[in-house]
């Protein structure tokens, strides 16, 4: 089998392409140097990933002298596969950062997205032209399956003839190229569940497991039970036009770790064993999850460090996204973070504490990395009747008497891409997501809402998950009181998309 050689220069969480090779039982390492791209080198192939602001990227690509060598392995028709930013930096240019040119290889620019909520973060549907149909990177039958996507920017080339995969951000746009052994897709195959391996399959060769081949994350366009927005019907069909291009909803386990033990409380207290957090996320992962939240609650109040040795032996378990929270007081504590394996970093007490802290994560590996973890609960009201929430910090023990909305406007400003949005109130109750902080927050933030705290049956799921971007899950399934695929069931038949 070839060698295949994973370009470490710095930029995003390169470990879950190195996890993902392993399970398909692909040969491959680390670069370690850029002279290993040059003619007589070791690798056949090489894969080019990364999560991260185009300007930072390119100038480490410079600094490390990857980016001749990755033009001269290119321009020799070598096998190659970019990955997210690896796909951006291919092309001259990028409206995330003007002035700074790409590697140039091909022409066009990259964009940013027209509409309101940046990032893009989910499960979007991938839609291959005819000429690409069952070729390539996507044969195996992935048109139309879901894929992990998380980036503000998309690749405009121009012209259409590379364009392997297009997807949906309120616009079609390109999602994958290919031209001779070039190759290099948006989204993240390595976190894209049984589609992305296949997908790595088809493009490293090696071989997976029959369960993860079955599983592709996906239904057939359109099937299962929407609401028709102009009569308000549910009819079983294919989904409205309406909401063709909509990302699913995720549902997103959640593992609260303390002492290298899942555990948990009501309302942030009263804490009780859950279980192996190494086991729950193989578990979780099997059964069709769209994410994981880990969160060290025990590290801002006890002042230490995230379980890094925790973290990392989850990440060789999942092939999902996977955000890590809890201890992260520095950019070097985020670089740590994403070598042991997140996808994302989630920060909270830490950011209420310095805030520009957002601004050095989101400039080092963009803002579609960087979370803010809000734990907020009410405090009462506003003479005119609105209710008000205050931030929370160190695990919810601490009130700032920031109002919560005003510090996620505020974080979102500095660079933060996404709010993990924790009830105090709601945390552990089994009495349901606090709806109307949701919808607050939704109101107040460009960027998608995450609902956590209160998930106690599947009818308030569907509720949270109607109305925010994802629903949180914690206690309802480390308990067995519902499964994921049960979840998934009920929310089809509510008419909410899922993968």
């Amino acid at each position: 089998m070839a060698l295949i050689g994973v370009v470490d220069y710095g930029a995003g969480n390169l470990g879950s392409v190195m996890n993902a090779l392993s399970r398909l039982g692909a040969e491959a390492r680390f670069v370690r140097g850029p002279e290993e791209l040059f003619a007589g080198g070791p690798f056949e192939k090489i894969i080019f990933p990364g999560d991260g602001h185009f300007a930072s990227a390119m100038a480490a690509l410079d600094k490390s002298g990857y980016a001749e060598a990755v033009r001269g392995w290119i321009l020799a028709d070598k096998p190659f596969l970019g990955i997210c930013i690896g796909l951006q930096l291919l092309f001259d240019s990028s409206e995330e950062a003007p002035g700074v040119p790409g590697l140039g290889l091909i022409h066009g620019s990259v964009k940013k997205f027209p509409c309101r909520k940046i990032p893009q973060i989910g499960w979007n549907r991938v839609f291959l032209p005819q000429k690409h149909a069952g070729t390539g990177l996507f044969a195996d039958t992935l048109d139309e399956s879901f894929f992990y996507f998380i980036h503000s920017f998309y690749a405009a080339p121009d012209g259409g003839d590379l364009i392997a995969a297009e997807a949906e951000y309120s616009l079609r746009y390109c999602c994958a190229v290919e031209r001779g052994a070039l190759s290099a897709v948006q989204f993240h195959p390595e976190k894209s569940g049984g589609a992305g391996l296949a997908l790595l399959e088809n493009w490293a060769g090696g071989k997976i497991h029959a369960k993860e081949r079955g599983f592709r994350g996906c239904k057939p366009l359109g099937e299962g039970v929407a609401e028709d927005p102009r009569s308000g019907a549910v009819a079983r069909g294919r989904l409205p036009p309406s909401l063709m291009g909509h990302l699913a909803k995720r549902i997103i386990p959640c593992l609260d770790v303390d002492e290298g033990r899942v555990v948990k409380g009501v309302k942030f207290a009263g804490i009780v064993d859950a279980g192996d957090p190494v086991e729950l996320a193989r578990r979780y992962n099997e059964s069709g999850a769209d994410e994981l939240v880990f969160l060290d609650i025990g590290a801002s109040y006890k002042s230490r460090a995230t379980l890094l040795d925790v973290v990392r032996r989850v990440a060789r378990e999942v092939f999902i996204p996977l955000c890590v929270g809890g201890g992260v007081r520095s950019l070097e504590d985020m670089r740590l973070a994403m070598g042991a394996g997140a996808d994302k970093v989630s920060v909270c007490t830490a950011a209420l504490a310095r805030p520009g802290l957002l601004r050095e994560m989101a400039d080092a590996y963009g803002r579609q990395c960087v979370v803010l973890s809000l734990d907020a609960k009410r405090v009462g009201g506003y003479a005119d009747g609105r209710p008000r929430w205050n931030a929370f910090s160190h695990g919810g023990r601490r009130d700032t008497g920031l109002d919560a909305l005003e510090w996620a406007a505020g974080a979102v400003e500095l660079g933060a891409g996404e709010i993990l949005l924790n009830s105090i109130d709601a945390d552990g109750t089994a009495a349901g997501y606090d709806l109307e902080l949701c919808a607050a927050a939704l109101e107040t933030v460009p960027v998608p809402v995450i609902a956590s705290g209160g998930a106690g049956s599947l009818e308030q799921i569907a509720r949270a998950a109607s109305i925010a971007d994802a629903a949180l899950v914690a206690s309802l399934l480390h308990f067995g009181k519902a499964a994921i695929p049960e979840i998934k069931d009920y929310l089809r038949g509510a008419g909410v998309e899922v993968r």
